[in-house]
């Protein structure tokens, strides 16, 4: 029922429009603030995972990244609410969904989410005084903590640039993937603001003024240039309101030029670059060579849709036509495309990997001669159903993993309300599938490719080759920067250099006031619920000799069967082959399907099949360290279920693993996939590694996806012409053992109906009958490695930690309360604030493992000394009775996030196996609330404990490294 009246003005604000949006029940109203020209858009419906927001305009005009830097600014501080980082006392102290902000090349966007009404207006409060009456005008130092500034702690000192968003764009433009998107869109939009990083380009960032940064702010933080979104079971009246007396009805409208031109085509252009390695790395096969298409504005819905659908069909599978051209030319180890629409002209790129600068010429060649043969033969029929149903059941099913649903409708409806059309255009989608598919008869797709691709005027070609010496000619380059300005300055001047570097630790160090930390609004105890939400009702029965656990719960329609195999049964020495064999099944042909029918078939008849490693920990009932499980995953609309258990049972039994041409091109992707893993995740490589020293659980991750992992694959890709038949045949022998009803549980995750069809139909699975025979489980090296990973990466990751219940200490609720104090209070301040680092946290499991770990981070020895001294923090630590309850809020808040359907499975599943039970839940959480002051200084020998232990890992800059060679058991390169 609608609650505000089309042409009615509430608070200043004018109801403009009203329409309902069938895709996600809501109704939405579309308001404008009359006096300063703030644009609102309310998505009414009954989710009570409330969201706000308030977005930008923000065009860049260099690569300094000034609003990326305001981003981060404008939440240190602000008129009502003076303290030093109110966004981290609301994570201390929130039941907040989601709280966070963005910065896209052409917007900013600052986004919160609750399920509790007083915390949600908690939050819009902060938030709303944050971005329009922020301290960056009072205080210079917030500028140069999180954008950039010059430390000198002493005269005699190496002068260096540090600052939390340089830290974090110098990790990122270390990774290939990075530059390469940035280049693109130098090539594509060379006139217009997409050319230049919103990030900032760390070689230009120290060019921003203070001045600049504040004008920036005072330009395009106005009313007249702002969106504000709410969404859910909104009390809308009184949130119009608040915004409009207490911010907007001080403003006047404004008509600063914000738009964002269009870029005129450009023809066919084409651009080179580099992008770091390292010294001792191969530079063969590591050029990156993609090809880039303009495709018309983004305010196009159906063609919008319609690229991203054929962006499917052409490349996401092995099957795909184009990419299986692609691999099959061994011009490069894999290929992957990318539909990027979140800009006012959207680009598709066809991109190959691992190839070399020689075959750009080729590279161009076979994409359009193969664009050319599918447009005028014609896409094979199925292949384009199986992609629009596939589209058409990821939308129905609407499962955005950790976002609430609505900030992803959120961030759909800037891609055409901030370039002035309809808010609601990309929340539609059922008649614009309608539409595309009565077209599909006319060579829909076939006129699309040659329209925006083969007769394309708006293109380019970037080849991104590895260089050597680019990163150590940048940091000379910096160095010699910084050395002529030091040189140029006199002793007065060095001086105040000092005093400012002295003034800004001594803000990083000074706690807030009392008085300002009470400023800010919070909740109390009696606003959180003592007791843990209802969990999935779980069932658990026996068909066709098969134990079915069934997770009872609204699925719309829509049934999860998942199939779980102990990988005990697996030999020690074949457990890296389960990940390659997750990779294989589903990507080859089988007895009754090719590769491309079968990628058609799974499309057509489900929401898809995937198959991956999974790891639980240990069943109480047996004292198991750890339960390895290789899991196959069938998602699929109800009155389908049979026929999808046939297309899994084909794949389980008859895939043609012998087809060595296919399955060396997997294993080079899968190779390639890895290389790049390593370059951009080296926070999970790092820990990963460092629990193989003193886990069992991590020694077998390890093997399945750490540094272990990597090198297998790589050797099984360079071996592969000698090696390939043997490869085959073990693969063909692990599911020989594994695929076995007597090593197998199924989780069904829906309603009653739903299990009742998949009971009435697995039989139809025929899954074999043998004895099971357990083989020896991994276990770790124990002892302390303390390996050096030395990357082209110009920051570090540092993992630090060790098991406390191998040193005595036993698991509480409690502990969760102390993992999020020294995240957000020690570690943000030590790591992030004073170190510069872009994160710092605390890791801590129920299973006894605690790692700290840095993200971006400029330091390495310094940042193990912070680890070091946490026991020091916890064992002073005091808290009045209101610092208490945040962290106690905060903490129960994680445990507290709603879950997608699937997600509740998900969690049913690890419960089970765990065999986690609803009074130990409630134990935790009971545990959680009970936690005081004194609670938290008990743990400083656990922490003492667990830091003497010295086990750490560092994956990062190889000179770094090697300046502090002495730290380390073995320094080597990680990708060779």
């Amino acid at each position: 029922m609608s609650c505000l009246i089309t042409g009615n003005t509430y608070y200043g604000f004018q109801v403009v429009n009203e329409e309902y949006i069938r895709e996600n029940e809501s109704n939405v109203f579309t308001l404008e603030h009359l006096k300063s020209g703030a644009r609102l858009l309310f998505v009414q419906n009954q989710d009570d995972n409330k969201v706000f927001s308030v977005s930008f305009r923000t065009p860049p005009e260099d690569s300094t990244g000034v609003f990326h830097i305001l981003e981060h600014s404008v939440l240190c501080g602000s008129e009502k609410y003076p303290v030093k980082e109110p966004f981290v006392e609301l994570l201390k102290g929130s039941m907040q969904t989601f709280l966070n902000a963005f910065t896209f090349g052409d917007k900013t966007m600052y986004p919160v989410a609750s399920r509790n009404d007083q915390d949600f207006s908690n939050l819009v409060e902060v938030y709303l005084d944050s971005v329009f009456k922020p301290n960056i005008y009072k205080q210079q130092e917030i500028f140069e903590q999180e954008g950039w500034h010059y430390e000198l702690r002493h005269t005699e000192d190496e002068l260096i640039y540090k600052g939390v968003v340089y830290n974090e764009m110098k990790g990122s433009y270390s990774s290939p993937t990075t530059v390469l998107m940035d280049r693109i869109k130098k090539t594509l939009y060379p006139d217009t603001i997409y050319r230049h990083s919103s990030g900032g380009d760390p070689q230009e960032i120290p060019a921003l003024t203070y001045e600049q940064f504040l004008k920036a702010h005072s330009n395009y933080y106005h009313p007249s240039n702002s969106y504000f979104y709410l969404y859910g079971d909104v009390n809308i009246e009184e949130k119009l309101q608040f915004i409009d007396q207490e911010y907007l009805e001080s403003y006047e409208r404004n008509s600063f030029d914000t738009s964002i031109p269009l870029q005129q085509p450009i023809g066919m252009t084409e651009l080179v670059a580099d992008y770091p390695i390292l010294e001792a790395e191969a530079a063969t096969d590591k050029t990156y060579l993609s090809l880039n298409y303009v495709i018309g504005t983004s305010t196009n819905r159906e063609l919008n849709l319609a690229f991203d659908i054929l962006k499917s069909m052409l490349m996401d599978s092995n099957a795909a036509p184009l990419k299986q051209a692609l691999l099959e030319s061994g011009l490069g180890k894999d290929a992957f495309a990318f539909y990027s629409d979140s800009m006012v002209q959207p680009l598709l790129g066809i991109t190959l990997t691992h190839s070399n600068a020689s075959s750009k010429d080729a590279f161009v060649e076979l994409v359009k001669t193969t664009l050319k043969r599918l447009a005028q033969d014609g896409l094979d029929e199925k292949l384009v159903l199986a992609a629009v149903n596939s589209k058409e059941f990821e939308l129905r099913e609407g499962d955005f993993n950790q976002y609430p649903k609505g900030l992803t409708y959120n961030i759909e409806v800037m891609k055409s309300w901030l370039y002035d059309g309809q808010p609601t255009t990309h929340m539609r989608y059922e008649e614009v599938l309608t539409a595309i598919r009565e077209k599909l008869a006319d060579r829909y797709f076939e006129k699309l490719i040659e329209d925006y691709l083969l007769n394309s005027d708006h293109c380019s070609l970037v080849v991104l080759n590895p260089s050597k010496t680019i990163a150590a000619e940048k940091e000379a380059s910096t160095q010699h920067q910084l050395s002529e300005y030091k040189a140029s300055l006199q002793p007065d001047e060095l001086g105040q250099l000092v005093q400012r570097t002295q003034n800004l630790l001594a803000r990083q160090s000074r706690p807030d006031a009392a008085e300002d930390l009470q400023k800010l609004p919070s909740l109390s105890l009696q606003d959180i619920n003592r007791s843990i939400e209802p969990q999935v009702p779980t069932h658990e029965q026996t068909h066709e000799g098969i134990k079915v656990i069934h997770h009872e719960v609204a699925t719309h329609k829509i049934a999860y069967c998942k199939l779980y195999w102990d990988t005990g049964v697996i030999a020690p020495e074949r457990v890296p082959y389960l990940v390659l064999l997750a990779e294989v099944l589903g990507q080859m042909g089988t007895a009754s399907y090719s590769i491309e029918e079968l990628t058609s078939e799974i499309g057509i008849k489900t929401g898809g099949i995937y198959f991956r490693n999974e790891l639980f920990g240990a069943a109480k009932a047996t004292g198991a360290g750890y339960q390895p499980k290789f899991s196959a995953l069938v998602k699929v609309m109800a009155g389908h279920i049979g026929e999808s258990l046939d297309l899994l049972r084909e794949i389980l039994y008859t895939s043609a693993l012998d087809n060595l041409t296919k399955l060396q091109e997997i294993v080079r992707r899968e190779a390639s996939q890895m290389e790049s893993i390593l370059n951009q995740r080296g926070n999970e490589i790092a820990a990963s590694r460092l629990m193989s020293y003193f886990s069992d659980m991590g020694a077998y991750q390890e093997q399945q996806g750490g540094v272990t992992y990597y090198r297998f694959i790589r050797e099984l890709a360079e071996t592969f012409d000698q090696q390939g038949a043997q490869v085959a045949d073990t693969l063909k022998d692990i599911c020989g053992i594994l695929f076995n009803k007597n090593n197998l549980i199924i989780s069904v995750t829906g309603t009653p109906d739903l299990y009742e069809e998949f009971a009435n139909n697995v039989a139809r699975l025929d899954i074999q009958d043998r004895p099971v025979v357990s083989m020896p489980k991994i276990t770790a090296q124990g002892h302390a490695n303390n390996e050096g990973f030395m990357s082209s990466s110009q920051v570090q990751y540092v993992v630090k930690g060790y098991n406390f219940t191998k040193l005595g200490f036993t698991y509480s609720g409690k502990m969760q309360v102390l993992k999020k104090i020294l995240s957000l209070t020690y570690l943000w301040n030590a790591v992030r604030v004073k170190g510069g680092a872009y994160g710092g946290n605390l890791v801590l499991r129920r299973d006894g493992m605690l790692m700290f770990t840095s993200y971006r981070d400029p330091n390495l020895q310094e940042t193990l000394e912070v680890y070091d001294q946490a026991y020091r923090f916890a064992e002073g630590y005091e808290a009045d009775a209101d610092e208490m309850t945040k962290a106690i809020i905060g903490t129960l808040s994680m445990l507290d996030q709603p879950l997608s359907p699937s997600a509740q499975g998900r969690r049913a599943d690890r419960h089970y196996f765990e065999q986690v039970t609803e009074a130990e839940l409630q134990q935790e959480r009971d545990e959680i609330l009970s936690t005081t002051p004194e609670d938290i200084r008990q743990y400083a020998d656990l922490l003492k404990a667990v830091t003497e232990q010295n086990y750490f890992t560092v994956v990062g800059n190889a000179s770094k490294l090697k300046s502090t060679k002495a730290l380390f058991g073995s320094l080597e390169e990680l990708v060779k």
